[in-house]
């Protein structure tokens, strides 16, 4: 009893303890609870502000960059940069950017032209994209669109706050003031600074600068393609002021040695007079740091205590201008001449106009249609006639079966029934499926303009011919600056939109066309062609150097001087040969003729492949270019080149391309009249 007792009362002081021990645990456990619950709620609502942008969409954020800074020159190529912002998800898409070109300006409808390239954006990034755009007018805006599955985004820009009527004049230095260079400058003119970093990588950005000034700036950074394009854009007829500098080892780099003119050696002090124009010089300059160097192409204009201070180089059409003198550091930095010497520098040269541009227009095209050796490029002739032969054969066995054999009436029928259900079948089967009717035909006639150090500028029009309804996809060429659709005055209907496709290092027009349709475009180009031609007036005699380097023959080659044609025959690849024309009679008629345009006629000169003679004769010398002062005071060689390289390419087996080239070399002749 008493061991039950005992039991109990520990019983009960355990219960008792448990008692006063429970508030405290369940507040403890209240307490870890609450914690729990607060901090699954916040790495819940953390997770979920993580994965909102993955499980929402992309956002695409559009921020556009026109021109150099803002400014292009109207009616010319600029560059447009496009900064492409994810906040979200991987995006996948197609950037678009529309202008507008044709319109009352150029003689036809407005249209659209799409410039597409595919982009492929990582989740919360950025990225820039490069293109040449160009328009031919600006009263509309031009519109940037992203659209993929998962994102869109659009953006429009008005382009008339940023154009200049004039070219653009950039200024690339490290440690040259503006101010100094745009007080040298011509006033309608814009300079704009920059880096070399922000030079376009394509030629065609660049065609709307009249000058780039090179002061202290290193080109070793720059890519292929940059160097590239400053090339193409200097042969093309851009001119490159390069200003010497105390740092020289600067222009001892390869990429800029390739645009010096001169060799550069070292720096020295020297005393500098400066010339101001004609007649005009100034008083001496002591201590003006010089760049040492020694000439390798060009002309010296100026030099000082036998440095060459001004130096000229011509790089096909344009031109290399090399000041050595530092006009960024004392005394020369401090002159009050030095605007006026900067100014020499930068004036506009008068362009060389004289030889004739070629035409392109529906009656050309008409023309070339319409004759036999162009309109079998798409109409089989001889597999028609031969199928018209064959077909009347078959009626006339039918006949003659008749007639020896007494056949009847039925048999008659049903023979000459099956006989031209057979042959209607054959016929379908050749011309619409099997024959050699292509989808479409490609013309291209290119004239290659010579011009100094191996180069030559391809004026070619383009003629796209459809004989079905398809889309056609075109493929430039590097090399190639200007690519313009003629506007057509016949047609009243909207043209179609155009798409430029760039990636991959090229460029690719995209556009459709109806059945039995063209269109026409023109192209500009300068390249490398190391066929050279010298002309020149040795008194009573003309002589004529040649020496074809290039990897094309020239066949049919001429020379038309006033009054006289010779027929030069074929040059062939490696060839070069000097010969001596006669003058005397050209002269005694220009002087009786009482319009020397009627001198040189070029109506006279025929080929055997006709479509040949209708280009040399309505595009490549028509009759608007007859009345040119070029006709009746200067000669003129020629010659067609075999084989020649393509510079626009369609891939594609059904559509049949055809290219005619012609070189030729127009030089006056210098006469006492000639101004």
């Amino acid at each position: 009893m008493s061991f039950s007792a005992a039991k109990a009362a520990a019983i009960l002081t355990r219960l008792r303890k448990l008692r006063s021990g429970a508030p405290a645990r369940d507040h403890c456990i209240r307490h870890f609870s609450t914690g729990f619950r607060v901090g699954a709620a916040s790495g819940f609502f953390s997770l979920f502000i993580f994965l909102l942008p993955v499980l929402g969409g992309a956002g695409i954020l559009i921020e556009p960059r026109v021109g150099f800074h803002g400014v292009f020159q109207l009616g010319r190529p600029f560059p447009l940069e496009v900064e492409l912002s994810n906040s979200g998800r991987p995006a996948e898409g197609v950037l678009e950017v529309q202008v507008w070109r044709g319109g009352a300006t150029k003689g036809g409808n407005p249209y659209p032209l799409l410039y597409r390239k595919e982009i492929f954006l990582p989740a919360q990034s950025r990225k820039t994209v490069q293109l040449t755009v160009d328009p031919d007018f600006i009263s509309r805006p031009l519109a940037i669109t992203f659209a993929g599955p998962t994102a869109k985004a659009t953006r429009e820009i008005d382009l008339r706050h940023y154009f200049s009527p004039a070219p653009v004049m950039l200024l690339v230095s490290e440690g040259l003031a503006l101010p100094t260079i745009a007080q040298g400058s011509s006033a309608p003119n814009r300079l704009v600074a920059l880096t070399l970093a922000e030079l376009p990588s394509d030629p065609r950005a660049l065609l709307g600068v009249s000058h780039l000034i090179l002061y202290e700036a290193s080109m070793r950074e720059l890519s292929r393609s940059q160097v590239l394009a400053l090339d193409i854009w200097l042969s093309a007829g851009g001119r490159m002021v390069i200003l010497g500098s105390l740092n020289y080892a600067l222009y001892q780099e390869p990429a800029l040695g390739r645009f010096l003119p001169v060799r550069v050696t070292g720096a020295k002090r020297i005393s500098f007079v400066p010339s101001l124009g004609k007649n005009v010089r100034a008083a001496p300059i002591a201590d003006v740091w010089a760049q040492a160097s020694t000439v390798v192409g060009g002309k010296v204009l100026a030099d000082s205590q036998g440095i060459p201070v001004w130096v000229e180089a011509s790089r096909g059409k344009g031109r290399v201008t090399y000041l050595a003198i530092d006009v960024g550091r004392p005394p020369l930095s401090r002159w009050e001449g030095l605007p006026g010497l900067l100014q020499n520098l930068l004036a506009p040269v008068p362009g060389d106009d004289s030889s004739p541009r070629t035409q392109w227009d529906d009656g050309i095209f008409s023309q070339l249609v319409l004759s036999p050796s162009f309109i079998s490029a798409y109409v089989p002739n001889r597999s028609l006639f031969l199928a018209m032969v064959g077909y009347a054969i078959g009626l006339g066995v039918i006949t003659w079966l008749w007639q020896r054999k007494r056949l009847p009436a039925r048999i008659l029928f049903i023979g000459c029934a099956a006989w031209a259900t057979l042959a209607g079948a054959a016929g379908s089967l050749l011309f619409s499926r099997g024959g050699n009717i292509p989808d479409g035909v490609l013309l291209t006639a290119s004239v290659l303009e010579s011009s100094a150090d191996g180069y030559v500028e391809a004026q070619s029009n383009l003629a796209l011919f459809s004989t079905q309804i398809r889309p056609y996809h075109m493929q430039m060429e590097r090399g190639w600056l200007e690519l313009t659709p003629v506007a057509s005055r016949s047609r009243e209907s909207p043209e179609p939109a155009v798409v430029l496709q760039e990636g991959g290092g090229a460029s690719r027009y995209q556009l459709p066309l109806r059945e039995w349709d063209y269109r026409l475009f023109h192209l500009r180009a300068v390249e490398r062609f190391p066929l050279r031609a010298e002309l020149a007036a040795e008194g009573e005699q003309l002589r004529v150097q040649v020496n074809n380097q290039s990897a094309k023959d020239l066949t049919d080659c001429w020379l038309v001087v006033p009054g006289q044609r010779y027929q030069l025959g074929d040059i062939p690849r490696g060839a070069s040969w000097n010969r001596l024309f006669s003058l005397a009679r050209a002269k005694t008629q220009d002087e009786t003729s009482p319009g020397r345009a009627e001198g040189v006629n070029f109506r006279d000169v025929t080929f055997a492949d006709k479509t040949r003679e209708i280009l040399f004769h309505s595009s490549f010398f028509s009759r608007s270019s007859a009345a040119a002062p070029w006709s009746g005071s200067a000669a003129v060689f020629f010659g067609w080149v075999k084989d020649p390289e393509r510079r626009v390419r369609i891939d594609d087996p059904r559509i049949r391309v055809h290219d005619y080239t012609l070189f030729r070399a127009i030089v006056p002749l210098g006469g006492a009249e000639d101004e």
